[in-house]
This record gives structure tokens, C-alpha cells and sequence, in this order.
């Protein structure tokens, strides 16, 4: 074998090797996958009935679903009301628990109403007996409580409470998360997002991550400049193993 073929025989795999370093050091993490491509919805509650049926057998087994909303935003309220509307007998929730600090929670069918931040010990202990009993739960609560894109937010005080416990014992349990947001049109519409593509070291409040995924979606929807009159613009993409992210203004 000539010597410049071992040469670029080595020098791909050290590119490949340092490639898979890369990876596992800093956690690069995998593309979105489309769900639901850009469409239009008659209204938010067809919204919610179309990300049940496109995610019907993901939620079959699920006991426990988080689905996320943008506390201001009633059209996110009405599409996990159309979402609900929509199971059929045998997928229905046994409990609808909302965080209390929602805005417009009434909109929510809820059986429990309840502080995600100022009753976390409750929560977790809920969460608990929801893996106990086997119970199918959703719980309501905003977007960002529940993303992993956020840094030190309830998804990260439930997974250390559920799988890093201090005598060792780790919960057999995992969890479906269907979040919202609303994204900007055009590019000028950026600055104003209310999540922030914040790029920030510091990133006050850790949902920067969250905001750059929402505006790298969006970008590539610029250019779909259909609009139809009446009708709701939507996607939902899968961000991670039980993952959702859905964009809807």
C-alpha cells in the first residue's frame, strides 16, 4: 500500500475519532425531524386534534405527558383544549394538573390546579405516585419549565429528583414533552421573540438555547410566504428521544 494512501487512511480516521470526541464532550445533539411540515389549521383546537393524531402512537402507553405553552398566548391554551377534545376513550387522561400561574388556565379542562415552582416537593411526589399507579397524567404548565433547551428549570429538578437519587435507586420512569411557541415571520420580527435567541454567555434566564431552535425553524419558513386568510400557520418538529416543539402564532 503506497504511503500517501496510509496517510489519508490515518488522517480520515483522526477526523472521524475526533469527530466522535466532539460529539460525546460537548454534546452535540441531532437535527430536528418534521412532524407536521408547514400547514394551515381552520383554527388552534384543529391544531391540537392534528399533533394527536400525527403523534397517536408516541402517546399510546404514556403516562406521563408535560405539554407546554407560552402563558399569553390563548391560542396555545385552546390548542392542547382541541388536543384533549380529541382523544378517543381508551387514550383519555385520568388527571389534567395546570400550574397556577398560568393566565388563562380556565381554558384548560383541568381536575388539579397547582404551583409547579412553589410546590415542587409536591409535584415531584405526584410524579411519583403517577409511576406508582400507573395513572395517565398530563400536566399544563409554561414552555419553558419543561424544555430541555432551558438550563435549571423544572426538567432539570425532575431529573435530578427522579434519576439521580442519593442511595443510589433510579425511578423507571420517562416522560413525553409537547411544547409551544410563537416564532417570528421575518427576520426583523427576531428581536422582539419572546423567547430570545440569547447567544450570551451569561444568557440570564438559560432559555437562550430554546429561543436560537425556535429561530433557526423559523428561518427556514421565511421564505413560505403563503398566508391564508382565517387559517392558523403551523409546524412540530421532534427536538429530542420524547421531544415535541411545535410553532404557532
Amino acid at each position: 500500500m503506497k504511503k500517501s494512501t496510509i496517510a489519508y487512511i490515518l488522517g480520515a480516521a483522526a477526523v472521524v475519532i475526533g469527530g466522535v470526541y466532539f460529539a460525546f464532550t460537548f454534546g452535540i445533539k441531532p437535527q430536528p425531524i418534521p412532524k407536521i411540515s408547514w400547514s394551515h389549521f381552520a383554527s388552534p383546537e384543529d391544531y391540537g386534534a392534528s399533533v394527536y393524531k400525527r403523534l397517536h402512537l408516541e402517546l399510546e402507553g404514556q403516562n406521563l405527558v408535560f405539554l407546554g405553552v407560552l402563558p399569553e398566548r390563548k391560542n396555545h391554551y385552546l390548542v392542547w383544549k382541541g388536543f384533549f377534545d380529541s382523544l378517543e376513550a381508551e387514550n383519555r387522561f385520568q388527571h389534567i394538573i395546570v400550574d397556577s400561574t398560568l393566565s388563562l388556565k380556565e381554558l384548560i379542562p383541568s381536575t388539579e390546579v397547582i404551583s409547579m415552582i412553589e410546590n415542587q416537593a409536591a409535584v415531584v411526589q405526584t410524579i411519583k405516585d403517577i409511576i406508582a399507579t400507573k395513572k395517565r397524567v398530563a400536566i399544563v404548565l409554561p414552555t419553558t419549565y419543561m424544555s430541555s433547551l432551558v438550563k435549571d428549570n423544572f426538567y432539570a429538578l425532575l431529573t435530578r429528583s427522579l434519576y439521580q437519587q442519593d442511595d443510589g435507586r433510579k425511578f423507571n420512569v420517562d416522560w413525553m414533552t409537547i411544547s409551544l411557541s410563537s416564532f417570528p415571520v421575518v427576520r426583523e420580527d427576531e428581536a422582539a421573540m419572546e423567547i430570545p435567541c440569547d447567544t450570551d454567555v451569561k444568557d440570564a434566564d438559560g432559555s437562550g438555547e430554546l429561543g436560537c431552535t425556535v429561530v433557526m425553524k423559523a428561518r427556514t419558513l421565511y421564505r413560505k410566504k403563503e398566508r391564508i386568510g382565517g387559517k392558523t400557520p403551523g409546524v412540530l418538529d421532534q427536538i429530542g428521544t420524547k421531544e415535541y416543539l411545535g410553532l404557532l402564532n
